[in-house]
C-alpha cells in the first residue's frame, strides 16, 4: 500500500509519455538511448524497497550530462535491464566492461584494474594470503568513495565563464566541428588536470570510516585521525576552502600512483612507511628544500601518554602553566573589581 501511494501521482504522466511515444518519433522524447527518461525524469518517482527505506528513481538529465559519467549509456551499467518497463534493477556492478572505447587501446573500458590496486591494498577485503580479513564489510566499496562527480574545469580559467577559456575552445574548433564532442572533450581534460575533489572534501569522505569510533576499534586504528588533522595548519585551511593545501591523499599515496595504490604504514610500497616518509614533504609542490625530517612530523597525534608521550607532556605542563597563571590572575581581578563596586563594604563580625 505505502509503495502505491507513492507512485500514484507520477503514473498518470507515465501514461501519457507512453501514449505520446507511440504517436510521435523516438528522437522527440529523449536523448537517452535506452529512453529511461520517459520515466526517470519525474522528480515524484519513488518506491518503498524490502527493508523499508525510500529509494528516490528521479534522474536529473541536467545535472548528469555535467557528471563524468555524462557519455555511459543508462544500459552500460544497467546491464539486466532489457526491456520496459521493466523489472527492479540489479545493483551495479562497476566492474562491468562499457560500451566506451579506451582511446589508446581501442579496447572496451573497465574498471577491472582498480580491482586489482584495490586487492592489494590496505582497503582489501582478502589479507597476503588470500583469506578474508576480518570485518570485510567495514571495507569501503567504490560507491563509499566515489558518487558521480561533475566537471570541475580548471579554476584559474575564468575569461567568459568560471573554468571556460573560448581561446581554448576557439583551437578545438578547427578541427573538431560538433559543438557537443568539444565541450565534453574539453571539460574530460581539464577536470582531469587537478583533484576532482576539493581537500575539505577528500577529509570528509575519509572521515566516514574514519571517525567511526566503532570501525576503527575493531582494526586498532587510530580513533581521532580527522580530528588530528583539522588541528593542524593544513587542516585548517583545508577548513577555510583553500585548495592548494595537502590532504589524505597527498600523502598516503604515493606520488604519480593511483589513489586505489594505498598501503598499510608497515608495507615497504607505502608512502607513510619509515622509509618512504621522508619524500612526503619536500616534492616540488609542498617544501622542495625540507629536510627528510619534517616527514617524521606526527601529524595525527593524539593526547595519549602511550602513542604520543613528548606530546602528552608538552600539552599538559603548558595546561598547567596557563592555569597556575590565569586563575590566581583572574582570581585577583574579581577581588579588585568587589572592592571598586563596593568600597566601604566590610566583614560582618569583624574586630575593631
Amino acid at each position: 500500500m505505502v509503495f502505491k501511494s507513492h507512485i500514484r501521482p507520477v503514473w498518470p504522466a507515465v501514461v501519457v509519455s507512453w501514449i505520446l511515444m507511440c504517436c510521435l518519433p523516438y528522437a522527440a522524447l529523449a536523448a537517452d538511448m535506452g529512453n529511461c527518461l520517459l520515466c526517470h525524469k519525474y522528480p515524484g518517482l519513488s518506491r518503498i524497497d524490502k527493508e523499508g527505506g525510500m529509494r528516490l528513481l528521479y534522474v536529473n538529465e541536467e545535472i548528469f550530462n555535467k557528471s563524468v559519467h555524462a557519455k555511459v549509456k543508462c544500459e552500460g551499467c544497467h546491464t539486466d535491464i532489457k526491456k520496459i518497463p521493466h523489472d527492479p534493477a540489479k545493483k551495479v556492478d562497476c566492474l562491468t566492461e562499457c560500451h566506451i572505447l579506451e582511446p589508446s587501446t581501442e579496447q572496451k573500458f573497465s574498471h577491472k584494474d582498480v580491482k586489482t590496486y584495490l586487492d592489494q591494498s590496505v582497503h582489501s577485503t582478502i589479507d597476503k594470503d588470500g583469506k578474508e580479513k576480518k570485518f570485510p564489510e567495514d571495507m569501503p566499496t567504490c560507491k563509499d568513495c566515489h558518487d558521480n562527480p561533475l566537471y570541475r574545469p580548471l579554476a584559474f580559467v575564468k575569461k567568459v565563464r568560471a573554468g571556460v577559456a573560448e581561446e581554448s575552445l576557439g583551437r578545438c574548433r578547427v578541427c573538431h566541428k560538433k559543438e557537443e564532442f568539444i565541450f565534453r572533450f574539453y571539460n574530460h581534460i581539464t577536470t582531469r588536470l587537478h583533484k576532482s575533489r576539493s581537500p575539505l572534501n577528500i577529509a570528509q569522505s575519509c572521515g566516514r570510516c574514519h571517525d567511526d569510533q566503532e570501525l576503527v576499534a575493531r582494526h586498532n586504528l587510530s580513533t581521532r585521525a580527522m580530528y588530528s588533522y583539522g588541528e593542524t595548519f593544513h587542516g585548517k585551511a583545508a577548513n577555510l576552502l583553500d585548495e592548494r593545501v595537502p590532504d589524505c591523499l597527498d600523502c598516503h599515496v604515493v606520488k604519480g600512483k593511483s589513489v586505489h595504490q594505498m598501503y598499510s604504514n608497515d608495507d615497504v610500497r607505502s608512502s607513510t612507511h619509515p622509509t618512504n616518509r621522508g619524500q612526503i614533504c619536500n616534492t616540488v609542490d609542498c617544501h622542495p628544500q625540507a629536510s627528510p625530517k619534517l616527514g617524521s612530523y606526527n601529524v595525527h597525534a593524539e593526547f595519549s601518554l602511550k602513542q604520543s608521550p613528548a606530546e602528552y607532556y608538552f600539552t599538559v605542563f603548558f595546561i598547567i602553566l596557563t592555569g597556575g597563571t590565569l586563575l590566581p590572575l583572574m582570581g585577583i581581578m574579581f577581588l579588585d573589581m568587589l572592592r571598586r563596586l563596593f568600597p566601604n563594604a566590610t566583614i560582618t563580625g569583624r574586630k575593631k
